[in-house]
């Protein structure tokens, strides 16, 4: 009798690990995978990378020295490739220090700003990655802001951000909202 009782515990055992076995392969293999970017959201994605991969090398100087002229001269030379990005839409590109007060804004004009308390600047700050947000005008607009660090010394010394209008966005690249914000510029 005991034999017959252990011999049916061993195939319950038995049983039991092969459907929790059976269950972890099928949960883990079920995991939702993520939807592969349109053609026009990988353009949008290339094509703002390379510019704040340029900003976030050449603005590292003159942003150490605090050399206002050498920002300005900096996003003058960089323009050509932002203008290739967004070649018909408004946009703008804006340099900030590492507490969020505006340096210089690309095309110029007199803003004295400081978004040290925006979410989207802390968060890049403190991560040390490209982020994104959108951004809410008082028109209704809808405005997408990149922000990537600028590092030198291993620490965060500013901000380049880019700001594009998102319907212009929308029509020239076919990015969506829903997109925008899915996206990684950090790979």
């Amino acid at each position: 009798m005991r034999s017959t009782f252990w011999s049916k515990g061993s195939t319950l055992k038995s049983c039991l690990g092969a459907v929790l076995v059976a269950a972890i392969v099928f949960f883990l293999g079920c995991q939702a995978k993520p939807v592969p970017l349109s053609a026009g959201a990988q353009a949008f994605k290339k094509e703002v990378k390379a510019c704040l991969d340029k900003l976030s090398v050449d603005l590292v100087a003159p942003i150490t020295k605090r050399d206002l002229n050498g920002i300005k001269s900096t996003l003058q030379q960089i323009e050509p490739q932002a203008v290739k990005l967004c070649r018909m839409c408004p946009f703008s590109i804006g340099v900030l220090n590492r507490y969020g007060e505006t340096m210089a804004i690309y095309p110029p004009r007199e803003i004295t700003s400081n978004f040290s308390n925006y979410e989207l600047v802390t968060k890049t700050v403190n991560t040390k990655k490209i982020q994104q947000q959108r951004f809410y005008l008082q028109d209704g607009a809808i405005l997408y802001i990149i922000c990537a660090p600028i590092i030198g010394a291993d620490q965060v010394i500013g901000l380049a951000a880019i700001a594009i209008n998102a319907e212009e966005a929308k029509q020239r690249w076919g990015i969506t909202e829903k997109e925008f914000l899915a996206l990684n510029f950090n790979t």
